[in-house]
């Protein structure tokens, strides 16, 4: 079903520049799918909100193994990159397996959880309309968590290559630990507007004060943000107003 439903290339672009727009001005970045729907007018708003969430789904469960991969391997950084208690750390690791496996089963078997909510009067209605969802193939799912995977590892490039620039003293897996942790965190943290804009660089700050790296820390996040958030919604906001004017 899923796979038979196709769309260009460039639509497909627009609608993920267009949904970044919408999502700079709502919190945590919730408002994706609004600007999706506004491109994808051909789809159900229902289908498109849903598979939305299935790709933020698996974008989630990447960010938490790497922030668990992070947890895991702080010990072995060069750098006194996150000073805490071990009993804490414990406890963070031991928080992010399990979260990290519940997403998976949701990710795996998304309608087996919306059952659950059957008999609730406000979710019962939506419930039979969504079970296409019990028809994405693992393959695709697959696929969907690997591009999560690679669209995680373009952000640590980009902090590595920025580290290299400025000439700091942070190893290959100093940059790992401290993108793992920061992006681990910071996702869990909440934001009212501007893609998380503030919240990470302060976070950033707190990770590095101690550091090499220090008040470039959160210059860097500034500079990560601005590439694929603020530009992103920048061209997002540029489709809308163009499409608007094509439309008169």
């Amino acid at each position: 079903m899923f796979e038979n439903e196709r769309i260009s290339l460039i639509i497909a672009l627009k609608a993920v520049y267009v949904g970044n727009f919408t999502a700079f001005f709502t919190p945590d970045r919730v408002g994706t799918f609004i600007g999706r729907i506004v491109v994808l007018k051909k789809f159900s708003k229902l289908k498109i909100t849903a598979l939305t969430a299935v790709g933020n789904l698996s974008q989630l469960m990447a960010t938490v193994f790497f922030g668990l991969l992070a947890f895991l391997l702080i010990k072995n950084v060069n750098q006194e990159i996150f000073n805490v208690d071990l009993y804490v750390l414990s406890f963070l690791q031991f928080a992010f397996v399990l979260l990290f496996v519940a997403l998976t089963l949701i990710f795996a078997y998304p309608f087996l959880v919306l059952k659950l909510f059957e008999r609730w009067p406000f979710f019962g209605r939506y419930i039979k309309r969504l079970s296409y969802l019990s028809e994405i193939s693992n393959e695709l799912k697959i696929k969907i968590f690997v591009l999560s995977v690679s669209r995680f590892l373009v952000f640590y490039f980009q902090y590595l290559l920025l580290v290299f620039y400025f000439n700091v003293d942070f190893s290959y897996l100093d940059v790992l630990v401290f993108v793992g942790i920061l992006y681990g965190i910071v996702t869990f943290i909440p934001s009212p507007f501007l893609g998380n804009f503030g919240t990470r660089e302060a976070l950033a700050l707190y990770l590095t004060a101690a550091t090499p790296l220090g008040l470039i820390g959160p210059l860097i996040s500034f500079f990560v943000w601005l590439i694929n958030v603020g530009v992103s919604s920048l061209i997002g906001g540029l489709i809308l107003i163009i499409n608007k004017f094509k439309s008169i």
